[in-house]
């Protein structure tokens, strides 16, 4: 790491002497698409770089719509405009070049939302990229729509998307997974700011055990890759990738600070705050604290703190340096899962009909069971444009914790002890952006990435204590090429990515551990590619679409190293995992077409998609030793995975300029090769509904807006492990249906210079009684908050 270091504080040096040149000012006006071309009061005004989307900067105009931005470094900028104190949802968009050390005054038209402005996305390229040019499958989530629904987490953000299966079993801050077009939980890649998030302690290696952690403390929206995104992305970007994206640095103070409150004793507080000098420097840090005192059944305290921090320096007039930090605190109280009532079959072969109190009973509280977990993520990056190619280089630092602690009480056979799992990965990335002509826009790069994995366990006489430690690097190479041809209606994307991975020797507590006379040769290398290309008819407003790549997902270190430690007799670990694992992988297809009507008032959306998983890690309940390490309970093994597929049919509709509508229908069919539960028979991907539709719709009234956010699936599959049988049996539970409501007011302070908000939220209005793999859920209940913005 000390190399990374050296070659950070060269490549600074170096930027600054190449920086030496002077900036400028750009000034101009907002003004509406009226005949009168009259000045949009109170515009919110935004300059992005093109090249270094960390270069940015946001103003609000004046009463007339005249807007300044000092000290802008020479470059191609997208120049973007809103309606400011308008009722009426408007927009505009365009891009203008800023020569060196000259003043630029330019003039932007705000439209009504509906008329064509162009909105650009970084996920689809790891770079900014018009939507309309985009061959992939991409939604955005933007900051307002987040605000109108009144969001807290990241999974409630996720559920309307296309495709997307979002659960949480047991209200807030419990286990939350994504699963995309009929994949499993590990096959998502969530990102903060471009750079993956994935807990390296956990059994595959992904991010589910944070995310029910990830507050909406400062983000600015969400974007999200539908289909396989590893030739970009890396690890677990079999099924699709998410995109946190935090709120931008502006000029000027300003801030936000807000306080809601309601059932299942919520209480969230949430600050934030931002600013920028004249001489580059700026900054944004906002923090929340969300607590459920009561939770779904008045027992299930969960708390949660998470703060996030930016600091952005211009060092002169090509360069940015970027520091940023995301840090996340949480507390749970757990319950029992789920388990069988009754008699139980003599066989789990089959399937069981849910009904609680019946044959199952749901999660019962655990008075004495709890866990910690808390996470930090920094990240520091460093951006120079020579041109027409900019370089780029960041380091990421990942820390992350789970504590688990248990004790006598709750139902069944429990004894005292504690559990500690944590990981670390640091990341080292450097890229080159060039772009030789307007045909194409190539990305190069190399990414070293170091993981560790611990496990220590604690009981109160400390006979069984124990520890257990494990790490594995790799050497990443990667490629990309962007294409546009006539005039951008047609598009080609292809990238390639080769990773090298090299193991570590495991340590334990016991000097009788496992794998201790096995020779760790490398794993055997990942490749991935990934092609996509789309046609747009502008006469007509249609686009076409296909993309096609393969992915994969690194074993993780358990794995790869896992055992379980036993106290009985000699104590001992116990082998579960195989060094030897090949990464999984997967082949995946998709294509769509998209139609606008109406002149552009709405846009219809077809997808089809096909995942196959060739490759995948499963757990074997009779496997082969290792070495002389003997695995008398099953293991991890390399096995067939499964097939999914299915169509993602959506409609984004603004009947009338204050209102916007989305409606989607998600059609899956995912079955795997092997049984999910040994014995079953049943090949259908546990936890996915065929059937999902989704409806967000909100209506504004000047500064006054309702929102209804509705979720509805069919029924899906689950298992239920019974403690009196020690075996596992496949329910099928009812589906979901979900509505929530949201309304709001907002008062202008002051000569507009400030705003009061009052919202209030009621979740389930339709009292729908369901379950999340056997977990309760929330029935109907309400909050309401307040927020004061300057």
């Amino acid at each position: 790491m000390k190399y990374f270091v050296s070659f950070m504080l060269l490549a600074i040096f170096a930027a600054a002497a190449f920086s030496q040149q002077s900036l400028s000012t750009v000034s101009g006006r907002a003004v509406s698409n009226t005949p009168y071309r009259s000045g949009v009061n109170r515009s919110g005004v935004s300059l992005t770089s093109v090249s270094d989307p960390s270069i940015s900067f946001v103003t609000s105009a004046d009463a007339d719509g005249n807007f300044v931005f000092t000290d802008v470094p020479p470059g191609e900028y997208i120049l973007a405009a809103n309606g400011g104190i308008s009722s009426i949802s408007m927009g505009g968009e365009r891009r203008i070049t800023v020569a060196e050390g000259q003043d630029e005054t330019v003039e932007i038209t705000v439209m009504p939302d509906g008329m064509p402005i162009r909105e650009y996305v970084t996920i689809s390229a790891d770079a900014g990229q018009p939507v309309d040019e985009v061959s992939k499958t991409v939604s955005v989530i933007s900051g307002q729509e987040l605000r109108e629904r009144a969001d807290i987490t990241l999974a409630e953000s996720l559920r309307s998307i296309p495709g997307f299966r979002v659960q949480q079993l047991g209200g807030f801050g419990r286990t939350a997974s994504i699963k995309v077009r009929g994949l499993r939980n590990q096959d998502t890649a969530v990102l903060l700011d471009g750079v993956r998030l994935r807990d390296a302690s956990s059994i595959t290696g992904d991010a589910s055990a944070f995310i029910g952690d990830l507050t909406l403390t400062s983000v600015s929206r969400v974007e999200v890759l539908r289909g396989s995104g590893s030739s970009l992305y890396g690890t677990n970007a079999i099924g699709g990738v998410v995109d946190l994206q935090s709120a931008e640095i502006s000029r000027g103070p300003k801030g936000q600070v807000s306080y809601a409150a309601g059932g299942l004793g919520f209480q969230r507080f949430r600050g934030n705050i931002t600013d920028a000098a004249s001489n580059g420097l700026g900054f944004n840090l906002a923090v929340a604290r969300t607590a459920y005192t009561d939770g779904i059944d008045g027992n299930d305290n969960a708390h949660n703190t998470n703060v996030q921090g930016r600091v952005r320096y211009l060092i002169g007039t090509n360069t940015s340096l970027n520091a940023r930090a995301f840090v996340s605190d949480a507390y749970l109280r757990l319950n029992s899962g789920p388990d069988t009532f009754g008699s139980v079959p003599a066989s789990n072969a089959g399937i069981i009909d849910a009904a609680e109190g019946v044959n199952f009973i749901s999660d019962p509280d655990d008075p004495d069971s709890d866990q910690r977990s808390k996470f930090f993520n920094g990240q520091v990056s460093l951006a120079h444009s020579f041109g027409i190619a900019v370089v780029r280089a960041y380091y990421s630092g990942l820390d992350t914790e789970r504590r688990n602690q248990n004790g006598t009480l709750g139902v069944g056979f429990q004894s005292a002890s504690t559990s500690v799992f944590d990981g670390q990965i640091h990341t080292a990335n450097a890229t080159v952006d060039w772009s030789p002509n307007d045909i194409h826009a190539v990305k190069f790069g190399y990414e070293f990435e170091a993981e560790r994995f611990g496990n220590d366990g604690f009981t109160p006489s400390g006979a069984g204590n124990f520890s257990t430690k494990a790490s594995q690097s790799s050497n990443t190479v990667f490629v990309q090429d962007l294409i546009s041809l006539f005039d951008g209606r047609l598009q080609f994307a292809g990238g390639a990515r080769a990773q090298f991975f090299s193991l570590g020797d495991p340590r334990f507590s016991l000097s009788n551990a496992p794998y201790s006379n096995v020779a760790l040769d490398d794993p055997p290398a990942a490749y991935t590619f990934d092609g996509a290309a789309a046609y747009t008819f502008r006469k007509s407003g249609t686009k076409i679409r296909a993309h096609a790549g393969n992915g994969y997902r690194v074993p993780s270190l358990y794995e790869r190293f896992g055992t379980f430690y036993s106290s009985f007799g000699t104590p001992r670990f116990v082998a579960l995992g195989d060094p030897g694992l090949k990464p999984e992988r997967s082949v995946a297809f998709d294509a769509g077409i998209e139609q606008d009507l109406f002149g552009n008032k709405a846009k219809l959306s077809a997808v089809y998609f096909y995942t196959k998983l060739t490759d995948t890690i499963g757990f074997g309940n009779v496997v082969a030793p290792i070495g002389t390490t003997t695995r008398p309970f099953g293991g991890y093994i390399n096995q067939e995975g499964g097939i999914a597929r299915g169509g993602e049919f959506s409609i984004a509709a603004k009947p009338i300029r204050s209102a916007d509508v989305f409606v989607s229908y998600t059609y899956t069919n995912s079955d795997q090769l092997v049984p999910q539960v040994t014995g079953s028979g049943v090949i259908a991907t546990l936890g996915i509904p065929e059937n999902q539709f989704t409806l967000v719709a909100t209506q504004r009234f000047q500064r006054f807006w309702v929102n209804v956010d509705v979720l509805a699936t069919s029924s899906y599959l689950a298992p239920i492990f019974s403690n009196s049988s020690f075996t596992t049996y496949v329910y099928r539970f009812d589906g979901n249906l979900r509505a929530d409501a949201t309304a709001g007011y907002t008062f202008k302070l002051n000569k507009e210079r400030f705003d009061l908000r009052l919202w209030g939220t009621v979740e389930n209005l339709t009292g729908n009684e369901y379950y999340e793999n056997g977990f309760k859920t929330a029935g109907r209940n309400a909050r309401a908050g307040i927020s004061f913005g300057f």
